[in-house]
């Protein structure tokens, strides 16, 4: 009786041992995003040409919450990004204020860019496998984001001269998109896809005023 005591016993004792193996510990999850992407304007008028240099940089910091000991997890914070919109169209502001469009087809310049800067509300859904033996894992997160304009300028650089708009009015004052983040270790594939057009009013609509924005490029996770 004593022997079959002590083999069930230790049955008991290797099955617990098994189970609290099989048992997902999730890892911290990261709190800083930094993304950094191609600018990719969809639905824009055919006389609007963007330069393959249009691009955007974003920070994210968050904050993550375990759904349990399960594979998943939600993270929330704010974020601050950039989006510069490369391209043959050139914003000129008068001294009175009135703006006014140009076209720089088969013009010679180094730099011309309209630009906006967004203080963003982000809410992420994170998804992570297994941690190997160096902590690291697959990841894919998927989130939105919600922005407020803080900032937008023309700039334009040439061997004349070069000129620098500030406050250039027409572009919304919100931006809202949903995004994508796979990857391993810190390094991830990024892509983002706008809700919403670029610009609600001025002159800036009679070409882009059902331009929408897309990106893809890369994100690193901490």
């Amino acid at each position: 009786m004593k022997k079959l005591i002590h083999s069930m016993l230790f049955l008991c004792t290797l099955f617990t041992v098994r189970a609290q193996e099989k048992v997902f510990i999730p890892e911290p999850g990261e709190g800083i995003s930094f993304n950094t992407s191609s600018l990719m304007i969809v639905g824009a008028n055919a006389s609007y040409l963007p330069s393959w240099r249009a691009n955007s940089q974003e920070v994210q910091l968050l904050r993550e919450q375990h759904i349990g000991l399960s594979h998943f997890g939600i993270a929330y914070g704010v974020g601050y990004s950039g989006h510069f919109y490369h391209g043959n169209v050139h914003v000129n502001v008068d001294p009175d204020g009135i703006q006014t469009l140009s076209f720089l087809n088969g013009q010679d310049y180094t730099s011309n860019r309209f630009a906006t800067e967004y203080l963003d509300g982000v809410l992420e859904f994170r998804y992570r496998t297994n941690s190997n033996k160096n902590g690291r894992y697959t990841r894919l997160y998927i989130g939105g984001i919600i922005g407020y304009l803080t900032d937008s300028y023309s700039y334009f650089n040439s061997d004349a001269y070069r000129v620098k708009f500030y406050n250039v009015g027409g572009f919304n004052t919100w931006r809202y998109g949903t995004y994508v983040k796979c990857g391993r270790g810190p390094f991830n594939l990024f892509y983002y896809f706008g809700l919403n057009p670029i610009v609600s009013s001025g002159v800036l609509t009679s070409e882009l005023e059902n331009a929408t924005s897309q990106n893809f490029g890369f994100s690193i996770t901490l």
